[in-house]
């Protein structure tokens, strides 16, 4: 038996490096990329991937979009005029859709689906998934009421009840719905996934944002099929211009974050890196970003343009939700992925690490001196 076998606290330093890296793999002498690596616990993932796959990817799109789009709906009755009225009806729609589809892939996803009602028994307002799901319940609730008015408007021609109603109804659902819009980030970047972890501070931003790029594609698609006047078409341009706008500059200080704090090499290897490279971040954002800009300053001005810009942004923000989600399953599969966001003496170079764990030896020494 050795040495490190019958005293594994704190053995790790009286071992030379030789044996180190033996024993662990990937010990400090070891570069990757130019980086000296912190032991590994033999190689294995101190974290298991989580068991999110399509289901949470589709749940993660449809969730924020409609959570936005009832957003949109709730702003354009407030403060819209008549003209606008097709923006508030599609909204409502589309948000009564979103909750009952986020619903199935939610439900379908459990292990035991015919348990779902489990989900509600409690609140606890510090566990994102308890959290999610009654946000979910209550968003879903007042979209069904608010959407019912407005069919009272539209079908049986209902005007003031209708209209009344669905305002009593659709201010609630769209609070909720910008919680819908966010939280997502928020129960992927509570977990220890890697990638997830560290931009805990930008991931519910930007899901919040290409909730919002989503929702406007989808209801400028609904609003310009029905034939809605320019003036309609030119409001959706500047909120989605400002949306992408916003999107970029979060999904930017996202891949400074990541690889500040060397957790950027799952997006950087396939499958993954050509998905987010051309799908979420060219489709998703820049051609949507550059149809609205030439929109909105007036250098064209063409509806298939816009619908072009819309069907690109959905599909990129789709793609976005699964890459992210696949590529934070590989990061915590990968050991040295985990150390290096937990330890940041993992990117110390050269030999740092040595001298680091030295000092940190010695330390322990001083401190247990003084304890006898």
């Amino acid at each position: 038996m050795s040495a490190y076998q019958r005293a594994p606290y704190g053995a790790w330093e009286r071992q030379g490096r030789r044996e180190r890296e033996r024993l662990a793999g990937e010990g400090a002498g070891e570069r990757v990329d130019g980086r000296a690596q912190p032991p590994s616990y033999y190689g294995r993932p101190a974290v298991k991937a989580s068991q999110y796959r399509w289901l949470i990817a589709s749940y993660l799109f449809v969730g924020g979009l409609a959570g936005a789009a009832q957003v949109l709906a709730a702003v354009a009755d407030l403060f819209g005029r008549e003209r606008d009225r097709p923006v508030v009806r599609a909204g409502r729609y589309v948000a009564l859709a979103g909750a009952l589809l986020s619903s199935i892939f939610l439900i379908a996803d459990l292990h035991t689906p015919q348990r779902w009602y489990n989900m509600l028994r409690i609140f606890r307002r510090t566990s994102p998934m308890s959290f999610g799901s009654w946000t979910l319940a209550t968003f879903g609730t007042f979209s069904g009421l608010a959407a019912a008015a407005q069919a009272l408007e539209d079908l049986w021609g209902r005007r003031l009840p209708g209209r009344v109603l669905a305002r009593l109804f659709g201010l609630p659902a769209a609070a909720a719905g910008v919680v819908m819009s966010y939280y997502t980030g928020i129960l992927l970047s509570a977990t220890s996934t890697p990638l997830w972890a560290a931009a805990y501070r930008l991931l519910p931003a930007l899901f919040a944002t290409s909730a919002m790029s989503t929702a406007t594609a989808a209801l400028s698609l609904l609003t310009t099929a029905a034939g809605v006047p320019k003036s309609v078409r030119r409001r959706l341009e500047r909120i989605a211009l400002a949306a992408s706008a916003a999107e970029l500059a979060l999904t930017l200080a996202a891949g400074w974050v990541w690889h500040r704090r060397g957790q950027y090499r799952p997006l950087t290897e396939e499958p993954y890196a050509s998905a987010y490279r051309f799908g979420a971040l060219g489709l998703g954002i820049l051609v949507p970003l550059a149809a609205h800009s030439g929109q909105v300053l007036g250098l064209w001005e063409s509806a298939v343009a816009s619908s072009l810009a819309a069907a690109a942004a959905l599909a990129g923000g789709y793609i976005q939700r699964a890459v992210l989600l696949f590529a934070g399953n590989e990061s915590a599969r990968r050991p040295e992925a985990y150390l290096r966001l937990t330890q940041p003496a993992a990117g110390l170079r050269g030999d740092d690490w040595a001298l680091r764990q030295k000092g940190q030896a010695l330390l322990r020494g001083i401190a247990a001196e003084d304890v006898r």
